[in-house]
């Protein structure tokens, strides 16, 4: 057992850090059934002496999304309304999203000019970045900005990594043209190279 009520200290699961006479469990702690606050998370204590509140500060918390993260993602399936996307990472982060990872692009969220058919800028196979502007209850995302959109894309013929020839994508097996909604900086961006 640590010392109680000694901020700043390393804790692990199940690790005795306040009294619940004293205190109030806080985040990435719980209450024992003998009065006990312990310790839910691997992190450092903070104990609020003011509010009389304890938490831990996890050092490796899980990644749920939020408004405004950035995230790489798998085009899946394109209805002429949406794209279909999984999630594969939070933009730097290593570490697997474990809030929901079905996410869509609303035709109307793909570029800022009038897009028809989601299926015109976007394809099954696309590795996109995409900005989420809605978590819950469902994640909604959008490519509408010079940073957002296809990072990688594939050939819908032969299945070739495209190469980009100005605004568009060309397959040099198949030589042919092909349309996206690119990011700037496409195929200069490797997926899994993020920071953990």
């Amino acid at each position: 057992m640590i010392p109680l009520a000694k901020t700043g200290v390393r804790v692990l699961p199940g690790d005795e850090v306040a009294e619940a006479e004293e205190y109030v469990a806080g985040e990435g702690t719980f209450e024992s059934k003998d009065g006990k606050i312990c310790a839910s998370v691997v992190g450092e204590l903070d104990i609020d002496d003011s509010e009389k509140v304890v938490r831990i500060v996890a050092e490796n918390p899980p990644i749920v999304l939020v408004e405004g993260d950035t995230v790489i993602a798998d085009v899946t399936d394109v209805k002429p309304v949406m794209a279909i996307c999984m999630i594969v990472s939070q933009e730097g982060r290593r570490r697997e999203v474990s809030s929901e990872t079905l996410a869509a692009v609303h035709v109307s969220k793909i570029a800022s000019s009038y897009v028809e058919d989601a299926g015109d800028l976007l394809r099954p196979g696309d590795i996109i970045r995409g900005k989420v502007i809605q978590a819950l209850p469902s994640v909604q995302l959008t490519t509408s900005g010079p940073h957002f959109g296809a990072l990688r894309s594939l050939c819908m013929s032969c299945r070739s990594v495209l190469e980009r020839k100005g605004d568009k994508l060309y397959c040099e097996r198949c030589e042919r043209t092909e349309v996206r909604k690119m990011a700037d900086d496409y195929r200069d961006f490797e997926v899994g190279n993020e920071e953990p």
